[in-house]
């Protein structure tokens, strides 16, 4: 039995060798064609991301006139401009918003108080939970406060993130 095992696992670490092999030596692609070429922005929906944000972009190309083909193109265009803005600045709020909390709750602030006043009943919660639980609850609590600066703040980011706000303030 000794022996088969071992000739199973030399015979296995051999076909895991020669696969690693053959994938490090298979011949890739170009860099250039791994990327696909992404559809521009409308004015219309370049004007609807200022005025609502990402969501407000979304909503107008989904609103519009069109076949599903040309907005899903639209839509994937949108979020490749603006999906990662959009994530660094919901991020950064969020962990702006949960420390606050933390350090609310921890400081001895009634986090049932504060629930009530959003119509969230949980002062048994409040009694048993640990600080990062209460805090998580308070930061949820509070999603639709950081929502608006999120929108905001999201082509603002993105200007930043690609060097665009350099290039409007020359002009």
């Amino acid at each position: 039995m000794g022996r088969r095992r071992l000739a199973s696992s030399l015979w296995f670490a051999a076909l895991v060798s020669a696969s690693l092999t053959a994938a490090f030596q298979a011949p890739r692609p170009p860099r250039a064609a791994t990327f696909r070429r992404v559809a521009k922005l409308s004015d219309e929906v370049e004007d609807a991301v200022e005025k609502g944000g990402v969501e407000g972009g979304l909503f107008s190309i989904f609103k519009s006139d069109g076949d599903g083909e040309s907005k899903g193109a639209d839509a994937k265009a949108l979020l490749a401009k603006y999906g990662a803005a959009y994530l660094a600045t919901s991020i950064s709020l969020a962990l702006v918003s949960f420390s606050i909390c933390y350090l609310l709750i921890d400081s001895g602030v009634d986090a049932a108080a504060l629930l009530a006043r959003v119509g969230i009943d949980a002062t048994a919660a409040t009694e048993k939970g640990t600080t990062i639980a209460i805090a998580y609850a308070v930061h949820k609590a509070a999603s639709p406060i950081r929502f608006p600066p999120t929108v905001a703040l999201t082509p603002v980011v993105a200007k930043l993130l690609k060097g665009d706000a350099a290039d409007d303030d020359d002009e």
